[in-house]
């Protein structure tokens, strides 16, 4: 979609992207179970989970001029490595 959206719009000057987090310690973080956390840590390049904040400058980069102004169809994993392609 995000691909499909930033071909679309381009020609109007409008970038798409799209932020695709890991696990990232929020209260929907809170329903999980201590033993999926220990299994989902031994899957990650960065083995600790997220914060907030550090989700943030991702949003801030791809929104920014004219840093951002280049970066359309892009998906930015902010995820410890959690998925590498």
């Amino acid at each position: 979609m995000t691909k499909s959206l930033a071909w679309d719009l381009g020609k109007y000057g409008i970038n798409v992207n799209c932020i695709a987090p890991g696990p990232i310690n929020t209260q929907m973080m809170e329903s999980v179970s201590e033993e999926w956390r220990k299994e989902k840590m031994k899957d990650l390049a960065i083995p600790r989970f997220g914060e907030i904040e550090e989700v943030v400058p991702s949003a801030i980069f791809l929104a920014s001029t004219p840093d951002g102004d280049l970066y359309t169809g892009q998906t930015l994993g902010p995820n410890c490595g959690d998925v590498m392609l």
